[in-house]
């Protein structure tokens, strides 16, 4: 993993190390690779930035044992990268999809045991196996055009993540938001009516606003 982001991504030299600092080095390359001037995506200050916003928000609101913390933190990196690598590939990982699922097992099983209770919280489960049926139906009604197996395998996460209610509020905000999207697109003819686009990022953002904010929303 480290080796692919250490090298140009159009001529294939290694880069240096500061050449790899998070939003300072494309903005004193002014926005090109310094090997071979080649423009680079300014995707790349954007998600940077964000995922240094998102650790802010996360540290920032944090309460509860550390491990939630550093948990919170690996679940960040791994549903910005799989928004992300969807957006670039139309794909969700198997690998990001692996740890967010592992991630959230384990905060259950800490959380369970200090709580006296040990193992996983019921409605937990539930929630996991439900929101995957849901988008297993719809994976299903659409013969994989509208959903794909990537999606279903992330609701797991989600539902292990967030319980119920809040996996409500997450389905509630992908499905407006990439309605509003593909329809603002469609309008700006950047999309065309029977044109993919990638549900991963909507369902990401939806977990992390159902997350942070869902008994508000709720």
């Amino acid at each position: 993993m480290t080796d692919r982001v250490s090298f140009c991504d159009y001529c294939g030299r290694r880069l240096k190390w500061y050449e790899n600092i998070p939003v300072v080095s494309w903005v004193i390359q002014r926005g090109r690779s310094r090997c071979c001037g080649k423009k680079l995506p300014v995707a790349y200050p954007i998600v940077e930035v964000t995922m240094g916003l998102l650790f802010v928000l996360m540290m920032g609101g944090h309460t509860g044992p550390p491990v939630r913390m550093v948990l919170g933190l690996v679940v960040i990196t791994m549903l910005v990268f799989a928004a992300v690598f969807d957006v670039k590939y139309m794909i969700l990982p198997d690998f990001s999809t692996g740890v967010l699922i592992a991630c959230a097992i384990v905060l259950l099983v800490v959380e369970g045991f200090q709580g006296g209770h040990g193992g996983l919280p019921v409605h937990y489960v539930i929630s996991a196996i439900g929101g995957a049926g849901f988008l297993s139906v719809l994976y299903w009604l659409t013969k994989g055009k509208g959903m794909g197996m990537g999606d279903v395998k992330l609701a797991v996460f989600m539902g292990l993540w967030l319980g119920w209610p809040k996996i409500v509020v997450a389905f509630y905000v992908a499905f407006v938001t990439g309605a509003v999207v593909g329809g603002a697109l469609m309008l700006a003819k950047k999309l065309k009516t029977k044109s993919l686009i990638a549900f991963g990022p909507f369902l990401i953002l939806g977990t992390l606003v159902a997350w942070w904010w869902g008994g508000i929303l709720l």
